[in-house]
């Protein structure tokens, strides 16, 4: 296992008109990845997500070596692999398409990459009392391979891939399936199998570019169960990459959210949700997204719209106290709106789309008054029975109130939540 470690990484391919804002490029090249600083710890599973084409597959490529660095430094371990051809960084990767070979069986697939690691060769190639020349171990094996098992010769390298093989079946419930060939296989299985390929080879690092996305909804469930308990057991530091975000949420030990080639943030999955550090954050992470209102903000601790105003509670006053008459994004989650009577601190709103999904109920409405119309979303208790076109008036819990500078869309959070999760 090891400690992967990021340093100032940037990527960037060339381009004929080129990006030219950027001042890290001089040469004009489109920069995809920029300013890249983070470690993943020994053991950790982190995931890397971010919308389509923000550069984290292009991130997980160039720690494994399928992309040349434009400038910074990448350590696994005590190692700075850089220069290090794929082969030799002890990585295994595991990606959307399961790349097994259609003609070799489980068996054989799981064993592919094993008979060509050469740390297990040079484990086996220093042993005494050798009484068969490796080139003619090798030529045995080969040749009695397809034969019945008690005509197979089998050296000691050969014994000891059995054996990791077997381990690694057993670990991932798939023994049953060791006979079969990929066209005989579910989506699932030959995930798992995918899976147990890289595991067979006990890398210092997994890697993992959306491993799930062929998968149905209900047996992306289990697997992504079954991705985090192997990784516990077997404690090998993951980078996962995926762009959703119920992935991230439930996997991940941390999470790194990514846009425009930049890391907007990393944290904690629930750190993520209940403090996003800026607007763009706060609108990926979350389904449905965080509600957005444009407000003004009066001292002491009044926050101003056309169709509502109410006070904040006191803990805001301190940071508020220098943005009196500024204009703030206010953030509000669809959990954190409730069906209210009418009143000032209310927001009336007209019922567009009843999503009823039996245990909650989803609710997309409009701001009364607003042109043109603001949308937001409200999660309500299935027992409310609304109808599209009806107009109802909605509650803001203020203690879950989010602001953000509407110039640079950096998160303000007042001294009383500032500490860690």
């Amino acid at each position: 296992m090891a400690r992967v470690v990021l340093e100032n990484v940037y990527k960037s391919f060339g381009t004929p008109h080129g990006d030219r804002d950027d001042a890290a490029n001089p040469r004009g090249d489109r920069a995809v990845l920029r300013r890249i600083d983070f470690a993943v710890e020994d053991g950790e599973f982190m995931v890397l997500v971010g919308p389509s084409g923000c550069g984290k597959s292009t991130l997980l490529r160039s720690i494994a070596g399928l992309e040349e660095l434009s400038a910074g430094n990448i350590w696994v371990g005590d190692r700075r692999v850089n220069d290090l051809p794929p082969k030799a960084r002890d990585i295994a990767m595991v990606f959307q398409n399961y790349a097994l070979y259609p003609h070799l069986n489980v068996y054989n697939n799981l064993a592919f990459g094993l008979r060509r690691n050469p740390r297990l060769a040079e484990n086996h190639s220093s042993q005494e009392h050798r009484t068969v020349p490796p080139w003619l171990e090798e030529a045995l094996v080969s040749v009695t391979r397809s034969l019945p098992k008690g005509l197979r010769y089998l050296s000691e390298r050969e014994r000891e891939v059995d054996r990791r093989v077997r381990a690694i079946a057993a670990l991932l419930q798939i023994e049953s399936l060791l006979h079969r060939l990929p066209k005989q296989l579910s989506g699932g299985q030959k995930q798992r199998v995918a899976l147990g390929r890289a595991m067979a080879r006990d890398p210092q690092v997994f890697l993992m570019d959306e491993p799930l996305s062929n998968l149905d909804a209900k047996l992306r469930a289990q697997t992504r169960s079954q991705i985090v308990q192997l990784q516990r057991q077997v404690g090998i530091t993951t980078i996962y990459v995926t762009h959703d975000q119920t992935e991230a949420m439930t996997m991940g030990d941390r999470i790194a959210v990514m846009n425009h080639g930049q890391i907007q943030q990393i944290a904690r999955p629930l750190e993520l949700y209940h403090r996003p550090a800026n607007l763009f954050v706060a609108e990926f992470i979350g389904s449905p997204p965080m509600n957005f209102i444009p407000v003004q903000f009066k001292a002491p601790l009044l926050v101003v719209h056309n169709a509502f105003r109410f006070t904040l509670p006191e803990y805001w006053a301190d940071v508020l106290q220098k943005l009196d008459g500024q204009t703030l994004m206010l953030g509000i989650r669809p959990e954190h709106l409730t069906i209210s009577p009418a009143a000032t601190k209310n927001l009336q709103v007209t019922v567009d789309l009843v999503e009823a999904l039996g245990h909650e109920t989803y609710l997309t409405v409009h701001l009364a008054g607003e042109d043109p119309p603001l949308t937001l979303q409200a999660r309500v208790e299935p027992d409310w029975l609304v109808t599209p076109g009806e107009s109802i008036w909605l509650a803001i819990a203020p203690e879950k109130i989010h602001l953000f500078d509407s110039r640079t869309g950096t998160a303000i959070y007042p001294r009383k939540i500032s500490e860690p999760l």
